[in-house]
């Protein structure tokens, strides 16, 4: 999967934005990122504080097997998530099943996954240098007490969900070819 990255100051949603990419014909690893949404959605239609600090990302993925589980999908990018924020800083995130990313107990991240015809959307929202968050969540920075730097964050983080996605593609095609 080759990443192309469009990048955004701000936007309405990156998954919205994302699926007008793909009904365009956007390939498999365009990436739409942004410092801050205007509507950022979370599971079930709930709202996602995106101020500026935050990595908010869509992923466009075009699985050339049966649409996969989109719980899978999910789960597979809050590890990657998870990961990125070990390499990072070495802080130990847990994946809170089916969609959630805490640090200490308390959300860090959200991630959406949504299928648009035979493509599957994964967005996500990760809190890095945020400020202004509820009282349920933190960020990054809240946790290690300093500035994170956002690009080498989102880096990590395309570089990890690259290596998850390819993994469980491999695994994927070699099941349903039953090798």
């Amino acid at each position: 999967m080759k990443i192309k990255i469009q990048s955004f100051e701000e936007i309405d949603s990156t998954n919205e934005e994302a699926k007008r990419q793909a009904a365009a014909g956007a390939p498999e690893g365009t990436v739409i990122l942004a410092k801050s949404q205007k509507k950022g959605k979370g599971k079930l239609g709930r709202v996602w504080h995106s101020d500026l600090g935050g990595i908010y990302l869509s992923i466009i993925l075009k699985p050339r097997l049966n649409l996969p589980d989109l719980s899978e999908l999910t789960l597979l990018s809050a590890e990657a998530v998870a990961q990125t924020i070990k390499i990072l800083t070495n802080l130990e995130a847990k994946v809170k099943w089916p969609n959630d990313v805490l640090l200490n107990g308390k959300k860090v991240c959200g991630i959406l996954t949504e299928v648009a015809k035979k493509t599957v959307i994964v967005g996500i929202g990760l809190n890095v240098n945020n400020s202004h968050l509820p009282e349920e969540a933190t960020s990054i920075k809240r946790e290690l007490g300093w500035k994170v730097d956002i690009a080498k964050a989102v880096e990590i983080l395309l570089s990890e969900l690259e290596r998850v996605y390819q993994a469980w593609y491999i695994k994927r095609s070699n099941e349903s070819t039953g090798n």
